[in-house]
């Protein structure tokens, strides 16, 4: 049990963060004369990428969940990044508008403006994966002329390069990361995917009107929560690593807690959301309590909400709610440690730990 309580200290830390990769990070030991290849996604990664060499390799998770690259040429300006890390959650169109908050809010790209708007993007030779580009001026900054973001999902993997340059403009970049990604070479699909929706905003916001509370459950409840959660994760695995084609799905923006703590419902979903974590695809489900239902022969309107955080390798269930809990509301609960349950979703560990005093 030391295990369950150490990972989350660790969790708290980087919720507290806002999950930044920085956290955990440690450099990646790969030979920069060879293309690499990710493990799990088959992803080849070569030694240069549009003009740059491969310059730094960071795992930000065990596992190669979380792995970044820089491509620079020594103290040069320009810097292409390229991140691959584990679709647990959200979709393209969450994880973008993160990524494109992360670039807004920070100072050295002084009110960055957008050149093109949000642009739906497929991979340049392999267009049968389809993301989402930002690409901007950045006319008020000492430190670039313009910078840019794309990111794909790729059968279970997020794909997020990040471009900035201190001579190229807006078009010219957009150029350069075409090139960029031609020399990346993606597994093959026999599907093309749907083109991911641009997040808009919620046209009416989810309206808290009463304070939500603890909802009774017990150690039943709770491990049943972590099975259903297991095989949730397994199910979106297989569906990922599938050919079928898949529905896109529309999410729009709900209410926020700062910049980084953002609140996205799926097809406007009016008893659920997810609210994301920073940028790295760390994300906090908040939806009725399937596990409860279960056990539960009572109606509707007493059903339970469960808060699941999902990391890159688990889902962590904390104290259900006996309705929809407000976004303040579900993260006092997070950062107070109040956890039932968590199950892990990576690798042949499937292993499930009950919080003991939730029993």
């Amino acid at each position: 049990m030391t295990k369950f309580f150490n990972r989350l200290a660790a969790l708290v830390v980087a919720v507290a963060i806002f999950s930044t990769p920085a956290a955990a990070q440690r450099a990646l030991q790969i030979d920069n004369d060879s293309v690499w290849e990710h493990p799990h996604s088959s992803i080849a990664v070569p030694t240069t990428l549009a003009g740059l060499p491969r310059a730094r390799a960071t795992e930000f998770a065990p596992d190669f969940l979380n792995v970044g690259f820089s491509f620079r040429m020594g103290d040069d300006p320009e810097e292409i990044s390229l991140y691959i890390y584990r679709d647990t959650n959200g979709g393209v169109p969450v994880w973008f508008e993160q990524a494109r908050i992360g670039i807004e809010m920070r100072d050295i790209y002084a009110n960055p403006q957008l050149a093109f708007g949000v642009e739906q993007y497929g991979w340049p030779g392999n267009e049968v994966w389809q993301g989402q580009r930002a690409v901007y001026d950045t006319p008020n900054s000492t430190y670039s002329k313009s910078t840019g973001v794309v990111l794909f999902s790729v059968k279970g993997w997020y794909v997020k390069m990040r471009a900035t340059s201190s001579v190229r403009t807006a078009s010219e970049l957009r150029d350069w990361i075409d090139t960029a990604f031609g020399e990346i070479a993606p597994p093959a699909a026999n599907v093309s995917q749907p083109p991911a929706i641009p997040v808009t905003e919620c046209a009416e916001k989810l309206a808290f009107k009463k304070k939500a509370k603890d909802a009774k459950t017990d150690g039943t409840a709770g491990l049943m929560s972590a099975l259903l959660g297991g095989m949730v994760a397994e199910k979106v695995q297989d569906r990922q690593e599938s050919d079928e084609p898949v529905e896109a799905v529309a999410w729009c923006r709900d209410s926020s807690l700062g910049r980084t703590q953002v609140a996205y419902r799926a097809d406007a979903s009016i008893n659920s959301y997810l609210i994301a974590l920073g940028d790295s695809g760390m994300g906090v489900s908040v939806a009725p309590d399937a596990g409860a239902a279960l056990l539960s022969e009572k109606s509707k309107k007493d059903q339970s909400f469960a808060i699941t955080v999902i990391t890159d390798a688990q889902r962590i269930n904390f104290v259900p709610q006996n309705r929809l809990p407000s976004l303040k509301r579900v993260m006092k609960i997070i950062n107070d440690n109040r956890t039932i349950s968590s199950v892990s979703t990576w690798g042949d560990d499937s292993s499930i730990e009950i919080n003991p005093n939730a029993m």
